[in-house]
């Protein structure tokens, strides 16, 4: 999502958060009330080893959602104000922030073996790669070609 104010233009890459904070919430009581009705009754019909493979399932369950809990509020942005370029990374506990002069920066795509591309954003050597969690290629070539007319209107 590109917006433009009097601070300068902000580019912000998220990820898709389709199930809100209480849907996990429902959606693991929904998965554990469901799994553990069907395990008590094949274990009340003898069939008991199917108990630890429930309570395995549950398990791995609750790790996945709430690994996506916590990165919930994940994103990445560029922030092009007046003669800079910054750019900013936040995940779960990690926070990063590289800020490059707006006159030396450039944009670049990076083709990979598979196939895929990258934005990486950077002078003097170094470069930040940007979205490759968040954006899908057409998304990337796109907010490139953007990215490079927002650094020459000065």
């Amino acid at each position: 999502m590109t917006v433009s104010g009097s601070d300068g233009n902000i580019l912000i890459a998220k990820p898709n958060n389709s199930l809100s904070p209480t849907g996990f919430v429902w959606l693991f009581a929904g998965v554990f009330t469901i799994t553990m009705t069907i395990t008590i009754g094949f274990t009340l019909a003898g069939a008991w080893l199917v108990l630890p493979f429930a309570g395995l399932e549950i398990i791995v369950l609750a790790y996945v959602l709430i690994n996506a809990y916590l990165h919930y509020g994940d994103f990445e942005s560029i922030k092009i104000v007046n003669d800079d370029v910054v750019i900013e990374k936040y995940s779960y506990k990690s926070f990063e922030k590289f800020t490059f002069q707006r006159y030396w920066t450039r944009v670049t795509l990076h083709d990979s073996l598979d196939g895929t591309t990258a934005i990486f954003i950077g002078s003097h050597g170094k470069e930040v790669e940007f979205g490759s969690r968040y954006i899908n290629k057409e998304e990337r070539e796109v907010i490139a070609k953007q990215l490079k007319q927002d650094l020459k209107i000065v």
